[in-house]
């Protein structure tokens, strides 16, 4: 997840977009990048694709990876799901693993498997099969989320807000200078909330813990 983190967006040098493609049967894949790189793909291998402004829409066999300052895609992914971008949306539907970092992420989609996502601005609806792991200031999580999930708040000052309205049946904890269970939230299993004050509706049996100053990536969730 680390190294999404990291990514530094850069525009890139060139006013289209070039594509490449490589391999053939299952191992064809496909790369493009320009200002503007934006396809409809229906590729049996790998995709990737970079540039100021990104758009991939359609099948993708394995692994998917997107970076730009702006990325919008609504693919269905066999593989892997790597993105990066100062503005992130994704409608689509991934098979594998999804690793998702960006200033503004918005995502509505279904996952099959393990989800981690880094952001100041995280909105989150749709199906999550797996584990979810989120890092973001200002968090929304909706949809539903059938594995455990873990949400650290960060921000230069504060450890940020989340707020709760979806379906968690996994269990998981939940830590953020303020948190906002809506009554709409259905949970399962074993939870632990960390925030400023208690949050009211929180499920039965959860175990609510003041933050007392601290960090919440400092604290062992």
């Amino acid at each position: 997840m680390h190294k999404l983190i990291l990514v530094t967006m850069t525009a890139l040098a060139v006013t289209g977009c070039t594509y490449s493609h490589h391999g053939s049967g299952d191992d064809r894949s496909i790369e493009g990048a320009g200002l503007v790189a934006s396809r409809n793909v229906d590729i049996a291998g790998d995709a990737e694709f970079a540039g100021m402004l990104v758009r991939v829409n359609g099948e993708v066999g394995r692994d998917l990876s997107m970076a730009g300052a702006s990325v919008r895609s609504d693919a269905k992914v066999g593989g892997d799901l790597e993105a990066a971008a100062a503005r992130l949306r994704f409608t689509g539907e991934v098979d594998g693993d999804a690793e998702l970092a960006g200033a503004s992420i918005d995502i509505d989609a279904i996952f099959h498997n393990n989800v981690s996502m880094a952001g100041a601005k995280i909105e989150l609806d749709g199906l999550i099969e797996g584990e979810l792991e989120i890092y973001g200031h200002n968090v929304e999580l909706k949809g539903e989320v059938r594995g455990p999930v873990k949400m650290i708040g960060q921000g230069d000052t504060e450890n940020g807000s989340l707020v709760l309205s979806g379906r968690f049946m996994g269990g998981g904890a939940f830590c953020a200078t303020e948190i906002e269970v809506e009554r709409s939230a259905e949970f399962a299993g074993d939870f632990v909330f960390v925030a400023d004050a208690e949050p009211a509706n929180l499920p039965a049996g959860a175990v609510f813990e003041a933050l007392d100053g601290r960090e919440c990536d400092r604290i062992d969730l």
